[in-house]
């Protein structure tokens, strides 16, 4: 059985596919001087602070780990399917509550261990350990589950066991939210065996086993530990180099290079580097230094001139993306959703759109994109508005009582100016740029925004910890059937979940939780459409824009194929022209000949 895929996979390769012919006869390697070399330099923005699966959450690390660490299914991304990996798809007890694998006799880790359900078992244990704060968000999807047993005592068929049906549990279990570890490098003292299912439901769980392991699994020192690198995936750990790059090496003995289809592996070296600075990285990939950029800010996309390097290939792709106003609603400034509206009419989309992302962007108005299933479009656009802007924050109290020129009021019995900080993230300047706008149109009516960047762990850190006023964040997610619950419901505003702008709403909340056991798709979509409706209405964010992948590469590979969700591509399949390499006969991520 195949399974569509619509669950956020880590990988992320899904969505539509937009064939790419290469060059070809006049040898671009030739005449413009394109290595040859086997290995392919992805740009990053911000250096990757973890790359071990449970607690990592910067986006590039989620590019990079899955080189190393599989999850129990393989992904077809050109349709949108699970197919067998390390373990076959699974048996659906017609319930839905009981989910079967069995595990492929020829997975192994890159040091030459077997892969077994001991592994499993563990590595679902870490991610459910209740201590585990930094898995909070992938817990939230993996509750469902009550227990994993060994099938008839063989620990290669392992049965997970739910208490209430989800309508992408598989996708959950096999598709990318769990990476799978080895227990033998994570977990040498067998402190998961000690751990036990029944208490594994308790938020506060007695055993002292917990903690343990909790703080084992996160020892600072172990994150960039090679010893600990090790995984069953088609590459191997490389180097790391702090604030510059990690490199990962094609594994020569990977287990599935003949085993299972779409893990071909053609580079034989993958390097994510680091440039904080986008002109230096336009800079140097007009330098050759790097091959691709995923994300080129829509400024430098624009003056990116292909007619003058003819070696700069560029390319864009509309996928699940979405930036937001986020405003925190546990600062008394952003408590009332009047108040957080009139904000809403204080912000020019259009001329965000226009200047800002030079065009490159449509504005949106809600949680779901126009790119998914069950988008609303009925929702109405945020307008533009400053007179009734004034209006409303005039009829809320807010007004120029000593004549400063900014707004105040009397809240929680303290003269209040509106004064607030936009907290962004360092290293982007279309965030930075939009921000500025924002905060000047605010200053014209009495209110002020000040923009303040911070290095990106502590940026993400002090959204999970809630301290911070206002920021911009772009969301990104999977490319069908959203499931909100991970970001909009109000157990993921606590323990550093994912719901940073503390969006606390019953109906909401009861909204989610069914949606997730329908199996019904016609349910589903009103459910999702009602979602919106409420989101709209309470505004917790101030919905910007989306935007497309804007890429831009070297020409010097074949075999590229886009996908409609981030990163957009798998670099494992470019094959680099005149390297040498071919295609592995029959292999289903061939999408051209290749010369």
């Amino acid at each position: 059985m195949k399974k569509t895929l619509s669950l956020f996979t880590v990988i992320i390769l899904i969505g539509a596919t937009l064939a790419a012919c290469g060059k070809k006869s006049d040898s671009p390697q030739n005449k413009y001087g394109l290595s040859t070399k086997n290995n392919v330099v992805y740009w990053i923005a911000a250096d990757i602070t973890n790359i071990i699966p449970p607690l990592s959450h910067d986006a590039s690390a989620q590019y990079a780990y899955p080189l190393v660490w599989e999850p129990l299914n393989s992904t077809d991304s050109r349709h949108q399917l699970l197919i067998p990996g390390l373990a076959s798809l699974p048996e659906i007890s017609p319930d839905h509550l009981t989910y079967t694998y069995t595990i492929n006799p020829k997975a192994k880790f890159s040091d030459g261990v077997p892969f077994t359900g001991e592994d499993v078992v563990f590595s679902f244990k870490c991610v459910m350990n209740p201590r585990q704060i930094e898995t909070t968000q992938t817990r939230s999807v993996v509750t469902a589950v009550d227990s994993i047993e060994y099938v008839g005592g063989d620990k290669m068929k392992v049965a997970f066991h739910l208490n209430k049906p989800y309508f992408q549990m598989d996708l959950v279990l096999g598709g990318g939210y769990v990476s799978m570890l080895p227990k033998h490098i994570f977990d040498p003292k067998n402190l998961t065996d000690q751990m036990s299912w029944k208490e594994m439901k308790n938020d506060n769980p007695k055993s002292p086993v917990f903690q343990q392991e909790a703080d084992d699994f996160k020892d600072p020192s172990k994150i960039r530990d090679p010893k600990m690198m090790i995984g069953t995936g088609t590459y191997t750990y490389g180097e790391w180099v702090t604030n510059d790059h990690i490199s990962f090496k094609k594994n020569p003995n990977y287990w599935g290079k003949d085993a299972i289809e779409w893990n071909e592996a053609y580079p034989d070296q993958i390097t994510f580097k680091t440039i904080t600075d986008n002109n230096s990285a336009v800079t140097a990939l007009k330098a050759k230094d790097i091959d691709l950029m995923d994300i080129v800010p829509a400024a430098l996309y624009v003056q990116l001139d292909s007619t003058k390097q003819p070696y700069i290939r560029k390319d864009t792709v509309y996928y699940n993306s979405r930036v937001f106003i986020q405003w925190n609603a546990e600062r008394p400034l952003f408590r009332d959703k009047k108040i957080r509206w009139a904000l809403s009419h204080l912000v020019d989309r259009d001329i965000l759109v226009k200047e800002v992302m030079k065009g490159l962007a449509r504005p949106i108005n809600g949680p779901i994109n126009f790119t998914q299933p069950h988008y609303d479009a009925s929702l109405k656009p945020i307008t533009f508005d400053p007179d009734l802007a004034k209006k409303m924050l005039a009829e809320e109290g807010w007004t120029d009582s000593d004549g400063d020129g900014i707004l105040d009021k009397v809240i929680d019995g303290k003269k209040t100016p509106f004064k607030f900080t936009f907290n962004i993230y360092a290293g982007s300047d279309v965030v930075k740029q939009a921000a500025l706008v924002i905060a000047e149109q605010m200053r014209k009516v009495g209110i002020q925004a000040e923009v303040v960047s911070t290095e990106w762990s502590v940026w993400i850190n002090n959204g999970r910890s809630h301290n911070y006023d206002a920021s911009i964040a772009n969301l990104l997610g999977n490319a069908s059937e959203d499931d909100p619950y991970e970001i909009w419901h109000s157990s993921q505003a606590k323990n550093k979940g994912q719901n940073v702008w503390s969006f606390i709403n019953a109906e909401a909340d009861k909204i989610m939780e069914e949606n997730r056991v329908e199996f019904d798709i016609n349910k589903r979509d009103a459910l999702m459409k009602r979602f919106q409706q409420i989101v709209y209405d309470e505004m917790p964010v101030t919905p910007l824009w989306s935007a497309p992948l804007r890429i831009a590469l070297i020409d010097r590979f074949d075999n590229i194929e886009y996908f409609k969700q981030r990163p957009g591509f798998d670099v494992r399949f470019w094959i680099v022209r005149g390297s040498g390499i071919k295609p592995k006969a029959g292999a289903a991520s061939t999408v051209q000949p290749i010369p």
